[in-house]
């Protein structure tokens, strides 16, 4: 190209726009260290930062997993504690069990002596009531029951049974017994097996089951 077909006007616009672009490109030393100072302090706050937020997580994870691990421990100490109060119960009321039955023991015989005629005769009079219509009652008395005999016999005839009622002596009956029979029906009552039976019920509670020992 020609010197006469150079457009200088346009030269020198691309010279000024180049030399513009290199004006604001160009950083000065002070300039470039403020830069890398600011880059510096940004990555370092950045990994502080993340260093930060990974220990946080890391101590919340410790935090929990300790916490659970305790949780556990009190629930296994919880559970060993409820074991021990049970079989502190259940030690408890075998103590007791066994004292009444050893009470039972003594008392039940004294109950027995002393309360045995008045107990058969309120059945005796409780299976005249309910024989009443029938035309034959049957009693029968243990052996030895004199006393419980007479006031039988005077029932009798306070209420007018003589002709129907017929006293007996059953050698099988002991002190607490009573039978009255009618047709239809009979009251067969003994206060000895009423005493064995509550007796017996103590003793076996007392007793320890096999399922309920400690096998460990």
């Amino acid at each position: 190209m020609s010197i006469f077909e150079r457009d200088f006007d346009h030269e020198i616009a691309q010279e000024r726009q180049l030399a513009r672009r290199e004006a604001q490109a160009r950083h000065t030393d002070d300039e470039l260290l403020a830069a890398v100072a600011a880059a510096r302090d940004e990555a370092l706050a950045q990994g502080r930062a993340e260093g930060r937020a990974k220990a946080e997580a890391e101590a919340c994870a410790a935090e929990d997993a300790a916490r659970s691990a305790a949780l556990e421990r009190i629930a296994g100490r919880l559970g060993e504690i409820m074991a021990q109060e049970a079989r502190h119960r259940a030690a408890l009321e075998a103590q007791l069990l066994d004292y009444a039955a050893t009470t039972a023991a003594t008392v039940l015989p004294e109950i027995l002596e002393a309360h045995a005629h008045r107990r058969a005769l309120a059945q005796i009079r409780r299976g005249l009531r309910l024989g009443l219509g029938a035309a034959r009652l049957d009693i029968a008395l243990p052996p030895g029951s004199q006393d419980l005999q007479r006031e039988v016999e005077a029932l009798i005839t306070d209420r007018n049974l003589g002709a129907r009622a017929h006293v007996t002596i059953d050698p099988e009956l002991v002190p607490g017994d009573a039978r009255v029979f009618w047709e239809g029906g009979n009251l067969d009552y003994s206060f000895a097996q009423i005493c064995d039976a509550i007796l017996s019920t103590l003793r076996a509670s007392a007793r320890p089951h096999p399922q309920a020992e400690d096998r460990t």
